[in-house]
Order: C-alpha cells, then sequence, then structure tokens
C-alpha cells in the first residue's frame, strides 16, 4: 500500500470517529477527500479498498459474517484509546477478519487493569500472527505501531 493510501485510510478513520452520528458515503468521502487536495485515482483506490468495511457499517443491524459492530461499554472501557485505534486500522485495513477482532475482545476479561497496546500486541501475537506467514504479521506489526509507510 502506497504511503498516502495509508494516510487516506487515517483520515477517513479520522473523519468517521468526528462524525459518528452520520454514515459514510463513497461520494461524500471522495468530494471531501478532493477538497483536501488528494488526486482522484487515489481516492478511487483509497475507496475501492474501504469500501467493503462501508457497505457493512450500512448494514451493521444484520448478524451476518462481516457486520461491523460498536464496542459494547465494557470493551470500550477496557481497551485504551490507542488500542482503540490499532484495533480499528487493522480491521479497516483488512488485516484482520471479524471473528479474529471478536476473538480479541472476547479476551479482555483475562486482565484485571486497562488493556493498552502492549497487552492487544500479546493478544495478537497469540490468536492472530500463529496463523499468518512472516511477511503478513509484519504488515500487521507495522499497522499497528502506526508505521506510514507499510506496504502490503
Amino acid at each position: 500500500m502506497k504511503t498516502t493510501l495509508t494516510e487516506l485510510v487515517d483520515l477517513i478513520i479520522e473523519r468517521i470517529k468526528q462524525h459518528p452520528d452520520t454514515a459514510p458515503t463513497a461520494h461524500g468521502l471522495r468530494s471531501w477527500l478532493a477538497r483536501q487536495g488528494y488526486n482522484k485515482h487515489d481516492i478511487e483506490a483509497v475507496l475501492k479498498m474501504v469500501r467493503p468495511r462501508f457497505e457493512a457499517l450500512r448494514h451493521a443491524g444484520s448478524c451476518g459474517p462481516g457486520a461491523v459492530r460498536q464496542l459494547t461499554a465494557y470493551e470500550d472501557y477496557k481497551l485504551t484509546p490507542e488500542a482503540r485505534d490499532a484495533l480499528a486500522r487493522l480491521e479497516l485495513y483488512g488485516l484482520i477478519e471479524p471473528y479474529e477482532r471478536e476473538m480479541l475482545l472476547d479476551r479482555l476479561s483475562q486482565f484485571e487493569a486497562e488493556v493498552g497496546m502492549d497487552e492487544l500486541d500479546y493478544l495478537l501475537s497469540w490468536l492472530v500472527y500463529s496463523s499468518r506467514d512472516v511477511e503478513s504479521q509484519q504488515t500487521i506489526y507495522d499497522v499497528f505501531e502506526g508505521n506510514k509507510k507499510t506496504a502490503h
């Protein structure tokens, strides 16, 4: 993934956080990113990449596979803001599947205190990394750490 695309995905995540009450649309994001000065080719590439996630957001009420759900109050309380952001980036980039996210969130009760980046890294290594090749593991780790020069 090009650096610009990673920046665009991060911008989209921030935009969604700033406007949680409105569902993002491809048209709205396209015009917003164009006003920000990004070129049309990069905008189309990033929208093609994240479109399945937006479709899942629109159908969040369904219980089918791929449905994105909000964190429960307990999960929100247990995760630090950095851990929540890292988990959201991993899922939005398509590096972890929804069932893997659910397994991670299910294990939050193992920790007595708030779950930060170190604990989330432990859970990722235990639940996700073991089923991936080295390149995928490194990509997940780079995105988890917020490395903007990640390519996958």
